[in-house]
């Protein structure tokens, strides 16, 4: 029992102790230094004390490592100190507020917390336990009324997919908020001016896309009578010609890009079935990513595939694609956030289901790291295509591997090949 008393440290002539503490004691001290902060913190958030430990424990859940969790949690403790200041509940929190507070930062010459998206993550999850209400759209704003309108349009009439409809409303929201005048008024010389003005900031393929987006609102303002004639034939082209012979890429390739996955990780072996459903069935990066688990029916070997226009067909589960998603299925420790079916899941906080953008990056990261060139997933599409053609396959049943509309979509996929078109050529007049 007395084994159990640890002895004290014996103080000099002065009567001062100078034995230094030993690792536990230390240990102890700087844990209680650490419950002081976070209860100092937890003080100053003002109105938004109560929510504190809720918060802490949303970001756990979805995967944040310690350092972002203080980091988020200082952003909520900035926001509550303000409303604290301000004498304001939590529920007046809302975008007017959370300008105010940037500009006040701004003008004390901060340099952390002075972006409105820096405050995203605490107002997001204020909003969703229901502390702060919703962002509501004005009755009273004809444009957003108009988006409305649009939102349904493309998607009953269209049929299009999320995340199309989202691009295309940011586009069109974009373009009605640039102009001051109202969309009834809307002439062929004011489309021309604000094409021509975005193209000179913007990229080819933005622009493009930024057009194509526009004949489409365009031609909707004109099916629902807000403008007499249709404008869409008034939006100019954008110059940039595509490309006559794309990014060649073989076996090799591929194999080189496998090689650069470390499937003994669970990115790794994430990576890998990534790869291998863009290479094998010529995927886009978009259809990948909306993968569900329940999307394959391993008992008839195909997976269901959500395409363009919300289109839905099913495909054959090579066997190497099979087995690729089955390392990552049953190898690989995923962290599913609740009612998540997504096949593909980030492996960074937030968690969830993976991007689009998430994909094309997988592919970019890997290319870099073997030493090719820096690509993107839909090259990979193209890959596929021209390896199809070398293994002898038609041009209708390529476009109906590649789930073209049209086969000319096609052939602008692949890329010549000197032994396919050696037998086309002439010899040279008065060649030897």
């Amino acid at each position: 029992m007395f084994g159990l008393v640890r002895r004290l440290p014996q103080p000099d002539l002065l009567g001062i102790i100078t034995s230094s503490f030993d690792a536990y004691s230390v240990q102890i001290f700087r844990s209680e230094e650490a419950e002081k902060k976070t209860r100092k913190s937890a003080v100053d958030l003002g109105p938004l004390s109560i929510y504190a430990e809720g918060f802490r424990e949303h970001l756990q859940g979805r995967g944040y490592a310690p350092d972002s969790t203080r980091w988020r949690l200082r952003q909520l403790a900035t926001l509550g100190r303000w409303l604290r200041d301000h004498h304001l509940a939590a529920e007046d929190l809302n975008a007017a507020c959370v300008k105010q507070l940037v500009e006040a930062r701004r003008a004390e010459g901060r340099k952390t917390l002075v972006s409105v998206a820096n405050f995203s993550v605490p107002i997001a999850y204020l909003r969703e336990i229901g502390v702060v209400p919703p962002e509501a759209a004005s009755q009273f704003d004809p444009v957003s009324q108009i988006l409305d309108r649009y939102r349904s349009y493309l998607a009953t009439e269209r049929g299009l997919v999320e995340s199309s409809i989202l691009t295309n409303l940011r586009i069109a929201e974009s373009f009605c908020r640039t102009r001051g005048l109202p969309l009834e008024e809307l002439s062929a010389a004011e489309i021309t001016a604000y094409v021509a003005a975005f193209c000179a900031r913007s990229s080819i393929g933005w622009s493009k896309k930024t057009v194509t987006a526009l004949a489409s609102f365009l031609r909707f303002l004109h099916v629902i009578g807000v403008t007499a004639q249709p404008l869409a034939a008034a939006l100019p082209k954008v110059a940039g010609h595509r490309h006559t012979v794309p990014c060649e890429l073989d076996e090799g390739d591929f194999t080189r890009l496998l090689g650069g996955c470390d499937c003994s990780r669970d990115v790794g072996l994430r990576d890998s079935a990534i790869l291998t459903l863009l290479w094998r069935l010529g995927l886009r990066r978009a259809e990948v990513a909306g993968l569900r688990v329940d999307d394959i029916d391993w008992r008839h070997g195909e997976i269901t595939i959500r395409g363009k226009g919300n289109h839905h067909e099913l495909l054959p589960v090579p066997i190497d694609v099979g087995e690729a998603i089955v390392r990552y299925l049953h190898d690989g420790h995923r962290r599913v956030p609740p009612g998540c079916r997504a096949l593909f899941l980030q492996t960074r906080a937030p968690e969830g289901k993976m991007t689009p953008c998430g994909v094309g990056d997988v592919v970019a990261r890997l290319s870099r790291r073997v030493g090719l060139p820096t690509m993107g997933a839909h090259q990979l599409r193209h890959g596929t295509a021209t390896q199809l053609v070398r293994n002898g396959a038609s041009w209708p049943e390529i476009a109906q591997i590649m789930r073209h509309r049209s086969v000319a979509v096609t052939l602008s996929y692949t890329t010549v090949d000197p032994t396919l078109t050696r037998e086309l050529a002439r010899p040279w007049p008065g060649a030897r």
